[in-house]
């Protein structure tokens, strides 16, 4: 597991045992978008690396993402991640459904 892998994981466990409205949660989640705008490649690997939870964590980067990377291996990787836990899906379906559709414009 690479150290961006471990940081998002480390965020995740943070956000997942404080108070509902926190506001260092929003820092979190945008510190969390920032690396994954960095390269593709990276974000691709990150997210096969991580548990359902965090997945589920970070969906709402998803969409900014896509539009700012414009991968199409990333569109594939959120499906894959689909694909990987499904059934146990709770909600992260409809943010790769408006990651698809900022990277296809809609």
């Amino acid at each position: 597991m690479n150290a961006l892998t471990s940081k998002i994981k480390k965020d995740v466990d943070y956000m997942e045992n404080t108070h509902v409205n926190d506001p260092k949660k929003m820092i979190i989640l945008d510190e969390i978008e920032e690396l994954l705008f960095e390269n593709s490649k990276t974000t691709i690997l990150i997210l096969k690396e991580l548990d359902l939870l965090s997945i589920e964590w970070i969906s709402s980067t998803f969409e900014k993402v896509s539009y700012e990377l414009q991968s199409k291996e990333f569109i594939d990787c959120l499906e894959g991640l689909i694909e990987k836990f499904s059934p146990d899906i709770n909600g992260f379906k409809n943010e790769v459904q408006e990651a698809k559709e900022a990277y296809y414009g809609g």
